[in-house]
């Protein structure tokens, strides 16, 4: 039997860049004149590409164009932090820790406000970081409620600030890390080799998350924050298939590949991209035609299975 393919649409990947504020307020000022800047670990744990990915970098072009520190692009114009995503809200649902990149005096926070922004509106919930030079940590977008340390305390390094969320100036969860001399200038720690273990500059294609929707899928924000997993739909109907994807460059492709209850494939889609992408979110819509039972959806990466779901199609 050939199989009738009822695809609604396929539709592109946008890429969304995380919003920030240019600067935090500070409560507590301490005043220590040194260049003698700290060296940080990284402030999240997990895998890069599969946990969190690097979105943007600090623009080092004082002019309207933009520039990373790799003379790249991958920034946007008067960038001042690294922002480093999660894969989605989900990730931010479960709770994704930030943590202390460096040892130092809470000098400033705030807590308290609305945490699941797509667009930039409102303040953000953040710490503010002093360390023993006078240099500042500002950790930004946090979580509501989240907030783990109060003024004044001293914070050891690696010490669980709060969670990533989506506050104030902000498209989708991620951390925005800015980091100022005593004096308040911006600093790149990418430039000035402050990582004692820094990320690579060229993430792989990599998945990061998948959500499958009973029904269809119409906007970037529904992939963003999708609900509940569908398990169960009715023959005929729309399924909605959404990927969080990290990374990437020319060449690069993803296949997604449905089989139906009998095992034949009934759809074979996918993507290849044309330029580089740092975090991308991907949604395809589909009709359930044909064999009842259990349907798969496999994900590949570059012809390497890297996802299986199933639904039910009753």
């Amino acid at each position: 039997m050939n199989p009738q393919v009822c695809l609604l649409s396929l539709l592109g990947a946008l890429l969304l860049l995380a919003c920030s504020e240019d600067s935090a307020p500070v409560d507590l000022e301490i005043d220590i004149e040194t260049s003698n800047y700290p060296k940080l670990t990284w402030p999240v744990s997990g895998t890069d590409g599969r946990d969190w990915t690097i979105n943007n970098y600090v623009d080092l072009d004082p002019s309207s164009g933009m520039l990373d520190y790799r003379g790249g692009a991958k920034v946007y114009d008067g960038h001042k932090g690294v922002d480093i995503d999660s894969p989605d809200f989900r990730a931010m649902d479960r709770g994704f820790p930030i943590l202390a990149a460096a040892p130092g005096i809470v000098s400033g926070l705030r807590d308290g406000e609305y945490d699941r922004n797509m667009s930039c509106a409102g303040q953000w919930n953040y710490v503010a970081i002093t360390h023993a030079d006078g240099s500042r940590a500002i950790y930004g977008h946090l979580k509501k409620g989240s907030v783990s340390v109060s003024l004044g305390d001293t914070v050891s390094l690696q010490q669980i600030l709060g969670l990533m969320g989506s506050s104030g100036c902000s498209t989708h969860p991620h951390l925005h890390l800015e980091l100022r001399s005593s004096t308040g200038q911006v600093l790149d720690p990418f430039e000035l080799g402050l990582w004692i273990d820094p990320p690579k500059y060229d993430t792989p294609l990599t998945f990061m998350s998948m959500s499958l929707r009973d029904g269809h899928i119409s906007s970037i924000d529904e992939v963003k924050d999708p609900p509940a997993d569908a398990t169960e739909l009715r023959l005929g109907s729309r399924l909605g298939i959404g990927l969080s994807m990290a990374g990437g460059g020319p060449g690069d492709h993803i296949g997604i590949e449905i089989t139906d209850g009998d095992g034949i494939q009934r759809y074979n889609l996918g993507r290849t991209f044309e330029r580089i992408w740092r975090h991308t979110w991907w949604w395809w819509n589909v009709f359930t035609e044909g064999s009842l039972g259990t349907w798969t959806i496999e994900i590949r990466v570059n012809g390497a299975l890297v996802n299986t779901s199933t639904v039910t199609v009753n």
